[in-house]
């Protein structure tokens, strides 16, 4: 009975009941401002697509906590809206489109899933985005949207009326990214500007978190000034920043998709290309070395032949450029399944060679290695030196035993490949 009742009140009221956020069953963006006004409350829209991997994890993993429900249910009025058109769509989503688009057009939305609150008149107040949030976070951005001093809107206002202390404009950036608004960069600009020395933390740190992409102005000038970002970050990190920007593309400078005989899609690496692409941030021996080493890398995903191959040559030509690291991926790939005897030798002897070097990934493969060699204590060995490297990152790792380990380490999947279609 009490089923039947709450099935009956969401037809009448168009709310959909859950634990969590409760959605409005309503036809479209005129029906959710009149119930907001009818009960004086604040809007929460969530602007969303069907491909949105974000969208789908605050769906799964946010949306539906109790305490989140409890939040958005007292203070808004909420509603979802999807913003692309699909062949699966049903007719009610269908009588949405045209507010989608106005939305779109109206809110400047970019990127998603993004969210938009509006008083109970309709006026946009605060616009934020992101997925992977936890839903505390989650919470957060709805008190921001409540109090008048944090809403965008309010920041918007006080920019326009000429307000440019340091910390407001630093606030303001950060809330203009979430909000993916366009203005973004004009005001991080003047931030920057406002900077006395163009290479404080500040500085550094504001530059960091404009990049988005090893094309982007802000990485391009602490790429070229290493040494002043190495004064304020150390070394070690500035390092790592500059290295993971640059990797960040590899693959997709690396990949060239070409459409064969037959009308299917055909992959190649772009090695002249990969080579021009790092040769803008390193040394030419080192650009070239590099460009060899991730061009195996690669080559495992389409063609493990070819990787393998290419990997011979690259030992045979920069042995001793290789990390630890490196040289574990690449005894991998010349190792293989572990069937050819004189393959398994080559690959422990470079690899043996770092073998105290605490890295979990060079003590799996030394592992693994060791049993391709029928050595099992060292391979047992290497499997509880491993194990105690991941536990100390992953402390729920399970709780196996080294034999375990190599056993798992010995039947693991092979690395998927790239099947042209």
């Amino acid at each position: 009975m009490r089923k039947l009742l709450v099935v009956i009140i969401s037809m009448i009221t168009g709310t959909s009941y859950s634990q969590g956020i409760n959605f409005e069953n309503l036809p479209g963006w005129k029906e959710v401002l009149m119930k907001a006004k009818n009960e004086n409350k604040a809007i929460f829209v969530d602007a969303f697509t069907t491909w949105c991997g974000p969208c789908k994890q605050m769906d799964k993993e946010v949306f539906p906590k109790s305490e989140v429900g409890d939040f958005f249910n007292a203070n808004f009025i909420s509603f979802k809206l999807q913003m692309d058109q699909t062949s699966k769509d049903d007719a009610f989503t269908k009588l949405r489109y045209a507010d989608a688009k106005m939305f779109e057009q109206t809110y400047k939305i970019t990127s998603y899933p993004c969210y938009l609150f509006f008083d109970s008149e309709g006026k946009l107040i605060h616009k934020a985005g992101g997925g992977g949030l936890k839903p505390a976070a989650f919470i957060e951005i709805g008190k921001e949207a409540l109090d008048p001093g944090k809403q965008l809107l309010s920041y918007k206002r006080k920019y326009l009326e000429g307000y440019r202390e340091t910390e407001f404009l630093k606030t303001y950036v950060y809330k203009l990214a979430a909000a993916g608004d366009p203005q973004l960069g004009t005001v991080a600009d003047e931030y920057l500007l406002l900077q006395k020395d163009q290479f404080s933390l500040e500085s550094v740190q504001m530059r960091m978190f404009m990049t988005t992409g090893s094309d982007s102005k802000y990485f391009r000038v602490l790429q070229k000034n290493q040494d002043k970002l190495a004064a304020v970050l150390g070394v070690e990190k500035a390092g790592r920043y500059l290295k993971k920007v640059i990797d960040a593309e590899l693959m997709s400078r690396a990949l060239k998709v070409g459409v064969g005989p037959d009308q299917k899609k055909v992959y190649q690496v772009d090695e002249p290309g990969l080579l021009a692409y790092l040769g803008q941030f390193y040394a030419a021996d080192t650009a070239a070395f590099l460009a060899e080493f991730h061009a195996v890398t690669v080559w495992k995903l389409l063609d493990q032949q070819k990787a393998y191959q290419l990997a011979k040559r690259l030992v045979a030509h920069h042995r001793k450029q290789l990390n630890p690291i490196q040289t574990a991926q690449i005894t991998l790939i010349i190792a293989g399944k572990g069937t050819n005897q004189d393959d398994n030798k080559l690959a422990l002897s470079l690899l043996a060679l770092q073998a105290d070097h605490k890295d979990f990934q060079v003590q799996q493969t030394l592992c693994k290695l060791y049993a391709y060699n029928g050595l099992q204590e060292k391979a047992l060995f290497h499997a509880g030196l491993a194990l105690s490297e991941v536990r100390k990152t992953r402390p729920n790792y399970p709780n196996i035993s080294p034999e375990e380990f190599l056993t798992r380490t010995l039947s693991a999947s092979p690395t998927p490949q790239i099947i042209s279609n």
